[in-house]
């Protein structure tokens, strides 16, 4: 992106507010939000916002590291995790509760919101799977997990591409910039 995301604008606010906000608004437990690079910026983006935060060392080896901090963060008798990432401000807590749904309702191991086909974010799991989430192969990520169960996996479909746009590029951003 050649930015830091976290902090870049959308709509009156900073990307890592828009999704914790979305969060906070929905069925969510609790919200953990891992940092890694400019811990103390995002800390302080976040206000008075009722998150936890903690910090990975070793973000500079990739988003897998972020979700096993995250992950090992979580009281040993959590159920389960939502997976979201801060590069996905458009996400609405109606999305992210339809997933929850899902998930309360089928009790499968992994839940995947599906626009048109294709698999997007936020992602839930089960915490049974804690220790293969901890052991995953960073070059890999979730994909091996989610491959690994894919007979224990729900999708959910839904209405909203957003669960598909993240950005990495920055005319992505001057896409979403000129569309808000």
């Amino acid at each position: 992106m050649g930015e830091f995301k976290q902090l870049l604008p959308f709509a009156g606010k900073s990307f890592v507010e828009c999704c914790v906000d979305s969060l906070l608004a929905s069925r969510v437990d609790e919200v953990v939000v891992v940092t890694g690079h400019r811990h103390r910026d995002v800390r302080d983006a976040l206000g008075n916002r009722p998150v936890r935060v903690v910090h990975n060392p070793d973000y500079q080896f990739g988003m897998s590291t972020s979700v096993k901090c995250g992950v090992e963060a979580l009281p040993l008798e959590t159920q389960a995790c939502l997976i979201a990432l801060v590069d996905q401000p458009q996400i609405e807590p109606e999305i992210i509760n339809r997933v929850i749904d899902a998930y309360v309702e089928h009790r499968p191991l992994i839940v995947i919101p599906n626009y048109n086909g294709r698999n997007g974010h936020p992602i839930i799991l089960d915490l049974s799977l804690r220790k293969e989430v901890l052991a995953i192969d960073t070059t890999q990520g979730l994909r091996q997990v989610v491959h690994a169960h894919s007979d224990r996996l729900r999708l959910v479909d839904v209405d909203s591409e957003t669960v598909l746009i993240d950005f990495d590029l920055p005319e992505d951003y001057h896409r979403l910039s000129e569309e808000v």
